[in-house]
């Protein structure tokens, strides 16, 4: 049975639409084998995290559906082979600086991002121009459908009050994370930041992330200042065999 979006709460931008499939029971079979391995194997790293990802386990079903409906192969997991497709947490390689061509701007989600003068805001992943977007990969053969429902944060201090995004041409409002970014927690340097919807990208389809920071001033700066943030999309990927084979995650 196909899952329903309705009551998921999308953020799919300009998106009028989005191909779903029912799973093959095969393709079922091997979802719920494959992700609940993965959520297990966080699990082992930090009960938070694996929880987090178990949580969204139907979201992730209704997504594997969309990729089953732009790819129409059988789904072959976390170990696909020629002629499927399969899945992954997502990795800085998937996100590429064009819908066609396999060529990435991302090789880590660890930046130094600088603002402008006078400005507490600057582009986190992806930007409003050019090849600056993230986009998921609409080549035939290495197509991707990227998904994700929240944002990790891989630095204890982050300094981050607001997040925005656009997917799609789609400029959705900022929101709050100061709270998540700031309080500390015993013996954990990640921090998961929530978002106000959950995030479809199709083949074709970008999106980018701009932050607000804590500029540590109690005035408007009047010098640009550079900070550190490492931020990634927490979810999964689906993607063509060839879009998964190593030689497009350099």
């Amino acid at each position: 049975m196909k899952v329903s979006f309705t009551d998921l709460n999308l953020m799919a931008g300009t998106a009028k639409s989005l191909d779903q499939k029912e799973l093959a029971a095969e393709d079922l079979k091997i979802f719920n084998r494959d992700f609940d391995h993965l959520v297990k194997n966080l699990l082992r790293i930090d009960d938070e995290l694996g929880r987090n990802l178990a949580d969204e386990k139907e979201f992730y079903l209704g997504v594997n559906q969309i990729a089953k409906g732009y790819f129409d192969k059988p789904f072959g997991g976390l170990k696909c082979s020629t002629g499927q497709y399969g899945m992954d947490i997502i990795y800085p390689q998937i996100l590429k600086d064009a819908a066609s061509g396999t060529q990435t701007n991302f090789h880590s989600w660890r930046r130094t991002v600088t603002t402008d003068t006078g400005d507490s805001d600057a582009d986190i992943l992806g930007g409003s121009t050019g090849s600056a977007w993230a986009y998921a990969e609409s080549t035939s053969e290495e197509k991707t459908v990227i998904a994700f429902h929240t944002f990790i944060s891989y630095m204890p201090d982050p300094r981050l009050i607001s997040l925005e995004m656009n997917v799609n041409d789609y400029p959705y409002t900022l929101w709050s994370v100061e709270p998540f970014a700031k309080i500390d927690k015993p013996d954990k340097l990640f921090k998961l930041l929530p978002m106000p919807g959950r995030v479809i990208i199709h083949p074709g389809g970008k999106f980018y992330v701009r932050g607000w920071f804590d500029m540590q001033l109690k005035t408007i700066p009047l010098l640009t200042s550079n900070i550190d943030v490492e931020l990634a999309p927490f979810g999964l990927c689906f993607a063509e065999y060839s879009q998964l084979a190593v030689a497009n995650r350099v």
